[in-house]
């Protein structure tokens, strides 16, 4: 798409806003998805921790690697759709400028 008119860009801004918000739900789920997960994940590292034996960085380390499985597929998720929202809003921000730009000139 060419933004080569103060119009053009507008229509470019409207298309981004209108998909930033039909991404915020599935982010908001996302993200209670992870939190929850991430709860559980540091609860089980903590008893298995509590449940090693050894050295403390040899019960931490087995510890971590067995609560890791718990909340993976929900932490890629979660980061996979901020880093949409992110591209989204510094698309949002190039257009803006560049509709300021146009202003100007």
């Amino acid at each position: 798409m060419s933004l080569s008119s103060p119009a053009a860009v507008m229509v470019r801004l409207e298309e981004i806003e209108a998909d930033l918000a039909e991404r915020q739900n599935e982010l908001e789920t996302a993200a209670f998805d992870w939190f929850k997960c991430k709860r559980e994940r540091e609860r089980t590292e903590a008893m298995e921790f509590m449940r090693a034996e050894g050295p403390v960085e040899s019960r931490r380390q087995q510890a971590r690697r067995i609560a890791a499985a718990i909340g993976a597929e929900e932490e890629g998720r979660w980061e996979g759709m901020r880093a949409v929202v992110r591209v989204l809003e510094t698309r949002a921000m190039v257009g803006t400028a560049i509709l300021k730009s146009m202003g100007r000139s």
